[in-house]
């Protein structure tokens, strides 16, 4: 696992994992026919404008050098 010391990147790299499970969710839940795949997938896309809502207010850290 690579963790870099870098907080754009720590929530892009969330929202790709979490875009990429919901996009796993969806094709389980079309090939299953499954709606519990159709849930999580949901449930994984709220997660992800939750993220996204404090990523917007999140205060930006000045780094002076």
């Amino acid at each position: 696992m690579k963790v870099e010391n870098n907080e754009a990147a720590a929530y892009q790299k969330m929202m790709a994992g979490l875009r990429h499970a919901q996009e796993g969710a969806m094709e389980l839940a079309i090939h299953r026919s499954d709606n519990r795949f159709r849930i999580i997938s949901e449930q994984l896309k709220v997660s992800a404008e939750r993220i996204n809502m404090v990523a917007a207010t999140a205060p930006s850290r000045l780094v002076r050098v």
